[in-house]
């Protein structure tokens, strides 16, 4: 009786096994690819690597925000807050890896030092997008105001 159990068990054991490494592997959506027709709604695994800027709300002041991402799937991205003069202070520069996200049309960054921070970027055509970012504390943000333009 056993002999009969541990026979099931060890059945049962590979199948899940296998049927786990039999499904299909996901596309690679870690690569940037250029988009060829300025102006256009960008395709779906179609992103071209670059730098973006924008002037976006932040509380109280309003922010800059620089972005590069680069064709190696990293970015830099500069934002600092505006004084009531207009002038940038309080400058912070983060870094990371970003990846495209063909099927929704977002652009994911992981930065290397911010772990509770999750910024995404909407992909609105080849020379806008849209930054959504929050923290464990904070909502994400969005709207046409947070829109980041190509450089």
């Amino acid at each position: 009786m056993k002999k009969v159990i541990i026979c099931a068990a060890v059945f049962v054991a590979t199948t899940a096994i296998i049927s786990c490494n039999s499904g299909t592997q996901p596309a690679n959506t870690d690569s940037a690819t250029t988009v060829t027709t300025p102006g256009e709604p960008v395709a779906a695994a179609v992103f071209a690597a670059g730098s973006f800027k924008g002037t976006i709300p932040g509380g109280a002041a309003k922010r800059d925000v620089t972005i590069t991402l680069n064709a190696d799937s990293t970015f830099n991205m500069t934002e600092a807050y505006l004084s009531k003069d207009g002038k940038p202070e309080h400058e912070m520069k983060t870094d990371g890896k970003w990846k495209f996200n063909g099927d929704t049309k977002e652009v994911y960054l992981e930065y290397k030092n911010l772990a509770d921070r999750g910024t995404t970027f909407s992909v609105v055509d080849d020379k806008t997008i849209q930054m959504h970012d929050g923290s464990m504390q904070t909502p994400s943000t969005s709207g046409a105001e947070y829109n980041l333009t190509r450089q």
